[in-house]
């Protein structure tokens, strides 16, 4: 098989699944599961991987998965609670009083509050489409927003695991990963505050939303090269903490010094399922004692001394072995679905207020939540599949029998680029691959760790600074959230807008090919200095 034809095959299902979703206008769901067919085809057939290790590919996929799977079910529950409580009526109406504007609503949500949700482990793309939806948002861009608010600081995100974890893998330097990263965010985070404006309301919005979306585009890639500066390696988890927090602050700095209120005057709309005597509006910190619960959780099972405890209350029995080497730690009590389980059924008794009123929860949480949680593990499954294709066990190890790692689907991909772009252009297209992996599996933490080989094979052989290619990859897999299937079905679900999927991976994909050529260039302006 020559490289072009296996580069061809290697991309096929990826092709696929975007034709489907962007021209077929279907579901995500279904393609992933066609994807996911078409990827086990090729890599039984073409690149040389036995039907078990597929499957034990597949499996170790999906229970990977877990951890954004059953946070996408968890979630959609506790919006769906929230949603039918009258919780986020009341929460969308605090939020119109504190930012009247369109433009300060997305900046403040989606740029401010995004970063710092992500950052803690908590779902923007879950949380926040049914507020931007009640704000007067449409449903594309209700759906749109929260996925480019996953975008700007995401290798900072869940505690900054999309960069400790590869360090950890494969001995990088986690210090010199995340200051090389946070380089490129300035730009990217600004790009995302414009590309948001272009999204909810076209050249209009981008000219009227233009200085507050440069300041918070600014502030959050600026504030993240401060903080990685200035925090510990041991605190770098905390970077998108707090340069959420301090884009949201500067936001309203801005305000004070421009003259304008901070809080403007606005009817506090009534609980939607009064009694006939009229009840008192919902209080907010009751509304939001959901998230209240969970925010507080995610905080408090980062600290390192907790967070070892909890894992060790179960230990090994979480530890699952799928097939020689390889095994799938679940950390149940460390994971972020958990906490948002028990945030969910702590707030239920303060707003649910009838055995009706929580069938029909359940009946609406079933119904929303099926199809993005099983996307979410099947394009899990598809991303390792790729990465374990021609793959075989030697001697009690998965790896590579010699000469065989040529068979592999990502390496493939990747040295194709390399060989025909050649040292030159190489850096320019590189980020491609982040882009690729993480629409592959909604995930940039397993793009990082799937393409780690890759780049470092062709940076080698091309004579390139690695920790800058690696790192301006990371970027472009934070990017791909933009347009990863997973995020935006997740988003779609909890907003009843599941077949829109297409539409917004159209709509948005200008944005991340942009965003992610000035990476490439970005990139090239790094390595030549």
């Amino acid at each position: 098989m020559d490289q072009l034809t296996g580069f061809t095959l290697a991309v096929l299902p990826i092709l696929i699944i975007f034709i489907g979703l962007v021209f077929l206008k279907k579901s995500g769901t279904l393609m992933g599961v066609i994807g996911w067919i078409a990827t086990l085809v090729i890599a039984i057939i073409f690149f040389n991987t036995s039907p078990e290790i597929a499957a034990y590919a597949s499996i170790n996929g999906f229970l990977s998965s877990l951890g954004i799977s059953l946070m996408v079910l968890f979630t959609i529950l506790q919006v769906t609670m929230m949603d039918l409580t009258g919780a986020i009526k009341r929460i969308t109406e605090f939020i119109k009083s504190i930012a009247a504007e369109r433009y300060e609503q997305i900046m403040i949500l989606n740029i401010g509050l995004g970063s710092f949700l992500v950052s803690i482990g908590a779902t923007p793309v879950t949380m926040l489409p049914p507020i931007m939806l009640a704000l007067g948002f449409s449903p594309l861009a209700a759906v749109a927003l929260p996925c480019l608010g996953y975008d700007p600081l995401t290798s900072f995100s869940l505690l900054a695991i999309p960069i400790t974890l590869p360090a950890q893998v494969f001995g990088m330097d986690v210090g010199s990963l995340s200051k090389n990263i946070a380089i490129f965010l300035p730009l990217v985070s600004t790009g995302f505050a414009m590309g948001m404006l272009w999204i909810a309301d076209g050249i209009e919005g981008v000219k009227k939303g233009f200085v507050p979306a440069l300041i918070a585009g600014g502030t959050l890639g600026l504030s993240c090269i401060a903080f990685v500066n200035l925090l510990p390696v041991s605190a770098i988890g905390l970077v998108g903490v707090f340069s959420g927090l301090t884009t949201i602050a500067v936001l309203f700095l801005i305000r004070v010094i421009q003259g304008k209120p901070i809080f403007y005057k606005t009817k506090v709309a009534p609980r939607a399922n009064v009694l006939a005597d009229g009840p008192a509006p919902m209080p907010l910190w009751k509304a939001a004692f959901p998230w209240i619960l969970l925010v507080m959780f995610c905080i408090v099972i980062c600290i390192p001394d907790i967070s070892a405890f909890l894992h060790g209350l179960l230990g090994d029995s979480q530890k699952i072995h799928i097939v020689a080497n390889k095994y799938v730690d679940l950390k149940i009590l460390n994971q972020a679905y958990f906490w948002v389980l028990i945030s969910t059924v702590l707030s239920a008794p303060f707003l649910i207020r009838s055995k009706e009123e929580a069938n029909k929860i359940v009946r609406l949480w079933l119904k929303r939540a099926w199809s993005p949680t099983l996307a979410a593990a099947v394009f899990f499954a598809i991303a390792y599949v790729m990465d374990w294709s021609a793959q075989s066990v030697v001697d009690g190890i998965l790896t590579f029998a010699p000469g065989a790692a040529d068979f592999n689907m990502n390496a493939v991909i990747g040295l194709t680029f390399a060989l025909f772009f050649g040292a030159a252009a190489f850096p320019a297209i590189s980020p491609l691959l982040g882009l690729f992996g993480s629409f592959v599996s909604g995930s940039e933490t397993s793009s990082n760790v799937m393409f780690y080989g890759i780049l470092k094979k062709s940076t080698d052989v091309l004579d390139l600074d690695f920790m800058n290619v690696y790192s301006a990859h990371a970027v472009s897999g934070g990017i791909a959230s933009a347009i990863a299937p997973a995020k935006i079905i997740n988003a779609a679900a909890v907003i009843d807008k599941l077949g829109i999927e297409g539409e917004v991976i159209q709509k948005s994909a200008v944005i991340a090919i942009l965003l992610t050529i000035v990476t490439g260039a970005v990139l090239l302006i790094l390595l030549a200095l």
